[in-house]
Protein backbone atom coordinates (compact mmCIF):
# COMPACT_ATOMS: atom_id res chain seq x y z
CA UNK A 1 0.00 0.00 0.00
CA UNK A 2 1.48 3.40 -1.03
CA UNK A 3 1.87 6.39 1.19
CA UNK A 4 -0.99 8.19 -0.52
CA UNK A 5 -3.32 5.23 0.07
CA UNK A 6 -2.33 5.00 3.73
CA UNK A 7 -3.02 8.70 4.22
CA UNK A 8 -6.44 8.32 2.60
CA UNK A 9 -7.23 5.35 4.79
CA UNK A 10 -6.26 7.29 7.88
CA UNK A 11 -8.44 10.18 6.76
CA UNK A 12 -11.46 7.93 6.24
CA UNK A 13 -10.96 6.34 9.62
CA UNK A 14 -10.74 9.76 11.23
CA UNK A 15 -13.93 10.89 9.49
CA UNK A 16 -15.78 7.77 10.67
CA UNK A 17 -14.58 8.31 14.20
CA UNK A 18 -15.73 11.95 14.06
CA UNK A 19 -19.11 10.99 12.63
CA UNK A 20 -19.61 8.39 15.38
CA UNK A 21 -19.10 10.95 18.14
CA UNK A 22 -22.19 10.85 20.38
CA UNK A 23 -24.41 13.87 20.84
CA UNK A 24 -24.09 15.93 24.02
CA UNK A 25 -26.85 15.50 26.56
CA UNK A 26 -28.26 18.94 25.78
CA UNK A 27 -28.42 18.30 22.03
CA UNK A 28 -29.83 14.80 22.58
CA UNK A 29 -32.63 16.17 24.75
CA UNK A 30 -33.43 18.84 22.16
CA UNK A 31 -33.49 16.25 19.39
CA UNK A 32 -35.77 14.00 21.45
CA UNK A 33 -38.18 16.87 22.19
CA UNK A 34 -38.31 17.89 18.53
CA UNK A 35 -38.95 14.31 17.44
CA UNK A 36 -41.63 13.85 20.09
CA UNK A 37 -43.35 17.06 18.94
CA UNK A 38 -43.25 15.83 15.34
CA UNK A 39 -44.65 12.41 16.32
CA UNK A 40 -47.53 13.87 18.32
CA UNK A 41 -48.36 16.27 15.51
CA UNK A 42 -48.38 13.51 12.89
CA UNK A 43 -50.48 11.21 15.09
CA UNK A 44 -53.01 13.99 15.65
CA UNK A 45 -53.26 14.95 11.97
CA UNK A 46 -52.66 11.64 10.21
CA UNK A 47 -53.09 8.94 12.87
CA UNK A 48 -56.52 7.88 11.64
CA UNK A 49 -55.04 6.92 8.29
CA UNK A 50 -52.79 4.25 9.88
CA UNK A 51 -53.71 0.71 10.70
CA UNK A 52 -54.33 0.12 14.38
CA UNK A 53 -51.07 -1.79 14.89
CA UNK A 54 -48.98 0.87 13.14
CA UNK A 55 -50.57 3.65 15.15
CA UNK A 56 -49.98 1.72 18.38
CA UNK A 57 -46.31 1.19 17.53
CA UNK A 58 -45.68 4.86 16.90
CA UNK A 59 -47.67 5.85 19.99
CA UNK A 60 -45.73 3.44 22.18
CA UNK A 61 -42.40 4.76 20.91
CA UNK A 62 -43.51 8.33 21.54
CA UNK A 63 -44.74 7.48 25.05
CA UNK A 64 -41.38 5.90 25.86
CA UNK A 65 -39.50 9.03 24.86
CA UNK A 66 -41.94 11.23 26.80
CA UNK A 67 -41.53 9.10 29.94
CA UNK A 68 -37.74 9.28 29.78
CA UNK A 69 -37.78 13.04 29.18
CA UNK A 70 -40.04 13.47 32.23
CA UNK A 71 -37.11 12.44 34.44
CA UNK A 72 -35.66 15.92 34.00
CA UNK A 73 -32.10 16.17 35.28
CA UNK A 74 -32.08 12.44 36.04
CA UNK A 75 -32.47 11.48 32.37
CA UNK A 76 -30.62 8.31 31.36
CA UNK A 77 -28.73 9.43 28.28
CA UNK A 78 -28.19 5.99 26.77
CA UNK A 79 -31.82 5.08 27.26
CA UNK A 80 -33.02 8.34 25.74
CA UNK A 81 -30.70 7.85 22.77
CA UNK A 82 -32.02 4.35 22.21
CA UNK A 83 -35.67 5.35 22.51
CA UNK A 84 -35.18 8.40 20.24
CA UNK A 85 -33.71 6.17 17.54
CA UNK A 86 -36.63 3.76 17.97
CA UNK A 87 -39.17 6.58 17.61
CA UNK A 88 -37.40 7.93 14.53
CA UNK A 89 -37.41 4.42 13.04
CA UNK A 90 -41.13 3.98 13.80
CA UNK A 91 -42.01 7.26 12.19
CA UNK A 92 -39.95 6.43 9.10
CA UNK A 93 -41.48 2.96 8.69
CA UNK A 94 -45.10 3.80 9.40
CA UNK A 95 -45.47 7.51 8.66
CA UNK A 96 -42.51 8.26 6.40
CA UNK A 97 -44.69 9.55 3.55
CA UNK A 98 -46.19 12.12 5.93
CA UNK A 99 -42.86 13.42 7.24
CA UNK A 100 -41.31 16.58 5.86
CA UNK A 101 -38.14 16.23 3.85
CA UNK A 102 -35.31 18.71 4.31
CA UNK A 103 -36.21 20.26 0.95
CA UNK A 104 -39.85 20.61 1.96
CA UNK A 105 -38.91 22.22 5.26
CA UNK A 106 -36.64 24.65 3.41
CA UNK A 107 -39.34 25.51 0.88
CA UNK A 108 -41.92 26.04 3.63
CA UNK A 109 -39.53 28.25 5.62
CA UNK A 110 -38.81 30.37 2.57
CA UNK A 111 -42.52 30.57 1.72
CA UNK A 112 -43.38 31.69 5.25
CA UNK A 113 -40.61 34.29 5.20
CA UNK A 114 -41.72 35.64 1.81
CA UNK A 115 -45.36 35.65 2.89
CA UNK A 116 -44.56 37.51 6.10
CA UNK A 117 -42.46 40.05 4.19
CA UNK A 118 -45.31 40.64 1.73
CA UNK A 119 -47.85 41.11 4.52
CA UNK A 120 -45.56 43.65 6.19
CA UNK A 121 -44.84 45.35 2.86
CA UNK A 122 -48.46 45.55 1.68
CA UNK A 123 -50.29 46.23 4.93
CA UNK A 124 -47.99 47.37 7.75
CA UNK A 125 -44.66 49.01 6.94
CA UNK A 126 -42.98 50.09 3.71
CA UNK A 127 -39.48 51.41 3.11
CA UNK A 128 -38.84 54.57 1.10
CA UNK A 129 -35.78 56.58 0.13
CA UNK A 130 -35.39 60.35 -0.33
CA UNK A 131 -34.06 61.35 -3.79
CA UNK A 132 -34.50 65.16 -3.62
CA UNK A 133 -33.85 68.12 -1.33
CA UNK A 134 -37.48 69.17 -0.84
CA UNK A 135 -37.60 68.08 2.83
CA UNK A 136 -34.25 69.51 3.94
CA UNK A 137 -33.35 70.02 6.76
CA UNK A 138 -35.66 67.34 8.21
CA UNK A 139 -34.79 64.74 5.58
CA UNK A 140 -31.62 64.72 3.53
CA UNK A 141 -30.99 63.29 0.07
CA UNK A 142 -30.18 59.61 0.44
CA UNK A 143 -32.15 59.08 3.66
CA UNK A 144 -34.05 55.81 3.98
CA UNK A 145 -37.13 55.64 6.16
CA UNK A 146 -40.06 53.47 7.18
CA UNK A 147 -43.67 54.46 6.57
CA UNK A 148 -46.51 53.30 8.82
CA UNK A 149 -49.20 51.99 6.44
CA UNK A 150 -51.64 50.94 9.14
CA UNK A 151 -52.04 54.30 10.93
CA UNK A 152 -54.81 55.65 8.71
CA UNK A 153 -56.46 52.43 7.58
CA UNK A 154 -56.04 49.08 5.86
CA UNK A 155 -54.86 49.40 2.27
CA UNK A 156 -55.40 47.21 -0.75
CA UNK A 157 -52.13 45.56 -1.87
CA UNK A 158 -50.11 47.64 -4.35
CA UNK A 159 -52.55 50.53 -3.98
CA UNK A 160 -52.98 53.67 -1.83
CA UNK A 161 -56.74 53.00 -1.78
CA UNK A 162 -58.05 51.74 1.54
CA UNK A 163 -60.29 48.81 2.37
CA UNK A 164 -60.95 50.32 5.80
CA UNK A 165 -60.33 53.82 7.19
CA UNK A 166 -60.05 54.76 10.86
CA UNK A 167 -58.02 57.98 10.85
CA UNK A 168 -56.75 60.80 8.64
CA UNK A 169 -53.47 62.77 8.62
CA UNK A 170 -53.12 65.66 11.02
CA UNK A 171 -51.28 68.92 10.54
CA UNK A 172 -47.56 68.57 11.09
CA UNK A 173 -47.30 64.91 10.06
CA UNK A 174 -44.97 63.76 7.28
CA UNK A 175 -46.84 61.61 4.76
CA UNK A 176 -46.01 59.58 1.66
CA UNK A 177 -48.57 59.70 -1.14
CA UNK A 178 -48.99 58.85 -4.78
CA UNK A 179 -48.49 61.93 -6.94
CA UNK A 180 -50.95 61.96 -9.83
CA UNK A 181 -50.51 64.65 -12.46
CA UNK A 182 -50.84 63.71 -16.15
CA UNK A 183 -49.44 67.15 -16.99
CA UNK A 184 -46.16 66.16 -15.36
CA UNK A 185 -45.23 62.89 -17.11
CA UNK A 186 -41.74 62.89 -15.60
CA UNK A 187 -43.18 62.35 -12.09
CA UNK A 188 -46.79 61.25 -12.61
CA UNK A 189 -47.48 58.14 -10.52
CA UNK A 190 -44.39 58.48 -8.32
CA UNK A 191 -44.37 58.46 -4.52
CA UNK A 192 -43.87 61.90 -2.95
CA UNK A 193 -43.10 62.78 0.67
CA UNK A 194 -44.18 66.10 2.19
CA UNK A 195 -45.49 67.59 5.42
CA UNK A 196 -49.20 68.20 6.00
CA UNK A 197 -49.72 71.91 6.66
CA UNK A 198 -53.53 72.05 6.49
CA UNK A 199 -56.56 69.76 6.44
CA UNK A 200 -60.09 69.82 5.00
CA UNK A 201 -61.74 73.25 5.32
CA UNK A 202 -58.59 75.02 6.52
CA UNK A 203 -57.69 78.44 5.10
CA UNK A 204 -53.99 78.74 4.28
CA UNK A 205 -51.50 81.42 3.22
CA UNK A 206 -47.84 82.35 3.59
CA UNK A 207 -46.82 85.86 4.69
CA UNK A 208 -43.09 86.63 4.77
CA UNK A 209 -42.27 82.95 5.26
CA UNK A 210 -44.77 82.60 8.12
CA UNK A 211 -47.52 80.06 7.62
CA UNK A 212 -51.06 81.16 8.48
CA UNK A 213 -53.84 78.61 8.99
CA UNK A 214 -57.37 79.87 9.57
CA UNK A 215 -55.95 83.40 9.92
CA UNK A 216 -53.68 82.40 12.80
CA UNK A 217 -49.90 82.39 12.41
CA UNK A 218 -48.20 79.07 13.11
CA UNK A 219 -45.86 79.63 16.09
CA UNK A 220 -42.51 80.32 14.44
CA UNK A 221 -39.03 80.90 15.87
CA UNK A 222 -36.22 82.16 13.63
CA UNK A 223 -33.10 80.04 14.25
CA UNK A 224 -30.61 81.95 12.12
CA UNK A 225 -29.12 82.46 8.68
CA UNK A 226 -26.69 80.22 6.83
CA UNK A 227 -25.47 79.24 3.37
CA UNK A 228 -27.69 76.43 2.10
CA UNK A 229 -26.75 74.02 -0.63
CA UNK A 230 -28.92 73.94 -3.74
CA UNK A 231 -29.33 70.50 -5.32
CA UNK A 232 -30.67 69.80 -8.79
CA UNK A 233 -31.38 66.30 -9.99
CA UNK A 234 -32.27 63.19 -8.03
CA UNK A 235 -29.85 61.58 -5.55
CA UNK A 236 -27.29 64.39 -5.80
CA UNK A 237 -24.42 64.06 -3.34
CA UNK A 238 -22.96 67.59 -3.50
CA UNK A 239 -24.70 70.97 -3.99
CA UNK A 240 -24.56 72.68 -7.37
CA UNK A 241 -24.18 76.04 -5.60
CA UNK A 242 -25.13 77.82 -2.37
CA UNK A 243 -27.73 80.45 -1.50
CA UNK A 244 -28.24 82.48 1.64
CA UNK A 245 -31.17 81.13 3.63
CA UNK A 246 -32.83 81.29 6.99
CA UNK A 247 -34.03 78.39 9.08
CA UNK A 248 -36.96 78.64 11.44
CA UNK A 249 -38.76 76.31 13.82
CA UNK A 250 -42.51 75.82 13.47
CA UNK A 251 -44.75 74.17 16.06
CA UNK A 252 -47.99 72.47 15.03
CA UNK A 253 -50.07 70.14 17.21
CA UNK A 254 -47.12 69.71 19.56
CA UNK A 255 -44.84 68.74 16.64
CA UNK A 256 -41.73 70.85 16.20
CA UNK A 257 -39.91 70.92 12.87
CA UNK A 258 -37.48 73.19 11.02
CA UNK A 259 -38.14 74.82 7.67
CA UNK A 260 -35.68 76.47 5.30
CA UNK A 261 -36.25 79.63 3.21
CA UNK A 262 -34.07 81.42 0.67
CA UNK A 263 -33.38 85.10 1.46
CA UNK A 264 -31.51 87.96 -0.24
CA UNK A 265 -29.25 89.17 -1.61
CA UNK A 266 -30.35 87.31 -4.69
CA UNK A 267 -27.78 86.16 -7.20
CA UNK A 268 -28.99 85.05 -10.60
CA UNK A 269 -28.86 81.42 -9.58
CA UNK A 270 -30.57 81.96 -6.24
CA UNK A 271 -33.31 84.01 -7.87
CA UNK A 272 -33.98 81.03 -10.13
CA UNK A 273 -34.45 78.89 -7.02
CA UNK A 274 -37.94 80.36 -6.54
CA UNK A 275 -37.79 82.36 -3.32
CA UNK A 276 -41.46 83.12 -2.63
CA UNK A 277 -42.03 84.35 0.96
CA UNK A 278 -45.69 85.14 0.21
CA UNK A 279 -48.33 82.78 -1.17
CA UNK A 280 -50.73 82.72 -2.92
CA UNK A 281 -49.61 85.32 -5.45
CA UNK A 282 -52.22 87.95 -6.26
CA UNK A 283 -52.03 87.81 -10.03
CA UNK A 284 -49.89 84.69 -10.25
CA UNK A 285 -47.09 86.05 -12.47
CA UNK A 286 -45.72 82.52 -12.35
CA UNK A 287 -48.38 80.32 -13.91
CA UNK A 288 -47.27 77.24 -12.03
CA UNK A 289 -48.69 78.48 -8.69
CA UNK A 290 -52.33 78.00 -7.72
CA UNK A 291 -54.64 80.37 -5.88
CA UNK A 292 -54.40 83.75 -7.64
CA UNK A 293 -57.06 86.34 -6.72
CA UNK A 294 -58.95 86.02 -10.02
CA UNK A 295 -59.67 82.32 -9.50
CA UNK A 296 -59.79 82.20 -5.71
CA UNK A 297 -62.89 83.53 -3.88
CA UNK A 298 -61.15 83.08 -0.51
CA UNK A 299 -58.25 85.39 -1.39
CA UNK A 300 -55.84 86.03 0.29
CA UNK A 301 -56.30 82.51 1.63
CA UNK A 302 -56.58 79.20 -0.19
CA UNK A 303 -59.20 76.80 1.20
CA UNK A 304 -58.44 73.08 1.37
CA UNK A 305 -61.38 71.04 -0.03
CA UNK A 306 -63.04 68.21 1.86
CA UNK A 307 -61.33 64.85 1.60
CA UNK A 308 -57.93 66.47 0.93
CA UNK A 309 -54.86 67.78 2.71
CA UNK A 310 -52.41 70.49 1.73
CA UNK A 311 -48.72 69.57 1.80
CA UNK A 312 -45.45 71.50 1.60
CA UNK A 313 -41.81 70.54 1.75
CA UNK A 314 -39.77 71.78 4.70
CA UNK A 315 -37.33 73.23 2.17
CA UNK A 316 -40.01 75.72 1.26
CA UNK A 317 -38.39 77.42 -1.73
CA UNK A 318 -37.08 74.17 -3.24
CA UNK A 319 -40.20 72.06 -3.02
CA UNK A 320 -42.65 71.06 -5.73
CA UNK A 321 -45.79 70.78 -3.60
CA UNK A 322 -49.44 71.80 -3.16
CA UNK A 323 -48.68 75.41 -4.02
CA UNK A 324 -47.92 74.23 -7.56
CA UNK A 325 -50.30 71.37 -8.32
CA UNK A 326 -53.00 71.42 -5.67
CA UNK A 327 -54.17 69.18 -2.85
CA UNK A 328 -53.66 65.51 -1.96
CA UNK A 329 -56.80 63.33 -1.82
CA UNK A 330 -57.06 61.00 1.16
CA UNK A 331 -57.22 57.96 -1.12
CA UNK A 332 -53.70 58.61 -2.46
CA UNK A 333 -52.03 58.74 0.94
CA UNK A 334 -49.94 55.65 1.65
CA UNK A 335 -48.99 56.35 5.24
CA UNK A 336 -46.95 58.46 7.66
CA UNK A 337 -43.16 58.44 7.92
CA UNK A 338 -42.02 57.48 11.41
CA UNK A 339 -38.44 56.13 11.47
CA UNK A 340 -35.22 57.07 9.71
CA UNK A 341 -33.33 53.77 9.49
CA UNK A 342 -30.43 54.78 7.23
CA UNK A 343 -28.68 58.05 6.43
CA UNK A 344 -25.38 59.23 5.01
CA UNK A 345 -24.90 61.03 8.32
CA UNK A 346 -24.68 58.02 10.63
CA UNK A 347 -25.56 60.11 13.70
CA UNK A 348 -29.13 60.37 12.39
CA UNK A 349 -29.66 56.62 11.89
CA UNK A 350 -32.61 55.17 13.83
CA UNK A 351 -34.09 58.55 14.67
CA UNK A 352 -37.84 59.07 15.02
CA UNK A 353 -39.53 61.49 12.67
CA UNK A 354 -42.03 64.20 13.49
Amino acid sequence: MGAGTRDQAKGDAGASKKAAKPLSKRRLVKRAKDLLKEARGLLKRKGKRLEEGERATVQAAADAVATTLAAGREIEVKRLDRETLALDDALTRHMGHFRKTVLRELVEAVAWAVGLALVIRFFLIEAFSIPTSSMIPTLQIGDHLFVNKIGYGLYWPLSPSRMLTWDEPERGEIIVFKYVNPGDPAHDGEDFIKRVVAGPGDKVRLVENTLYVNDEAVPTEVLGEMDCGMFHGDNAEVPDYYCRCVRQKETVNGIEYVTQHIIGPMTERCALSSSVPNWPLHDRPRMDYIGDAASNPAWPNVVVPEGHVMVMGDNRDCSHDSRFWGFVPFDRIKGSAFLLWWARDTSRIFSWLE
